[in-house]
């Protein structure tokens, strides 16, 4: 951390995060004033990755016609929000502290807010595409192209996984981007064992279920996003998500640093 932001991660700096001047000091919060130099270009690099391959595998799932494969994409498109909400965060982080401004928070809160529910929306539109595919489920299916494309995904997602596990000194903007890939790793298999499953048993039905799968990945990623901002916009502060499990993969410093700051109520309330 830079020795210039050591005075600044004092508790009592967090005041300001809170849509009124009527803040408790935080000071049960470890200390986050944005990633260093080293990890925004872990962030960075791995960012570029998955954007462009999300983009192949958008096409080559058209072209052979899985939705499965095509879902995959939109969940790494969750991954490339979730790396740029870390990046973002600490950028955002770094300049509050230096000048704390009183509306940023709300301004956050409705960024997290915005982002929760269009990663939603993406998810019940792969829930209906998949349920049209289960009812009815295609048989033009190339299994050749999804392998091939779901094992480069895997690939990327396992150099993901060692980029970023263990870095951050702690980071939740890392741990957040962490979980989010871990998630694709799984998502990458199971479009590979799918496809095999078409393959060698015309198990076509499997498409369908996984897209499924994978649109439950993205919305449990969206829940936590929707509930803590949606709280921090109430006016009150959303609890610990971490009894839901699975569900914590959405947490960033955006979702969880900024929007957990105590605020107390105020004399309208």
């Amino acid at each position: 951390m830079p020795k210039c932001l050591d005075k600044l991660c004092n508790p009592a700096t967090f005041r300001f995060f809170s849509m009124s001047s009527f803040v408790h000091p935080a000071p049960s919060l470890p200390c986050r004033c944005g990633l260093d130099a080293a990890d925004r270009q872990r962030l960075g690099l791995f960012l570029s990755l998955v954007l462009g391959f999300a983009v192949v595998e958008w096409l080559v799932g058209s072209h052979s016609h899985s939705l499965s494969l095509q879902s995959d994409a939109g969940h790494m498109l969750t991954d490339a929000g979730a790396i740029g909400l870390a990046l973002s965060a600490s950028w955002l982080t770094r300049l509050t502290l230096a000048r704390p401004r009183p509306g940023q928070p709300r301004l956050e809160a409705v960024a997290a807010l915005i982002n929760g529910v269009g990663l939603l929306a993406l998810a019940a539109l792969i829930s209906l595409e998949a349920w049209q595919h289960l009812n009815a489920p295609p048989t033009a299916l190339v299994s050749g192209p999804m392998v091939g494309t779901a094992l480069v995904g895997l690939g990327i997602n396992g150099f993901g996984v060692w980029l970023l596990h263990g870095q951050g000194n702690g980071s939740l903007n890392l741990r957040g981007a962490f979980l989010h890939v871990v998630a694709d790793l799984a998502s990458s298999i199971g479009v590979i064992v799918g496809a095999l499953c078409m393959a060698l048993f015309q198990c076509f039905w499997v498409d369908g279920a996984l897209s499924l799968a994978i649109a439950l990945l993205i919305g449990s990623s969206a829940l936590p996003l929707i509930y803590q901002s949606w709280g921090h916009l109430r006016g009150y502060t959303a609890p610990d998500l971490a009894a839901l499990g699975f569900l914590e993969t959405g947490r960033t410093d955006l979702s969880a640093h900024i929007l957990s700051a105590p605020i107390a109520q105020s004399s309208s309330d």
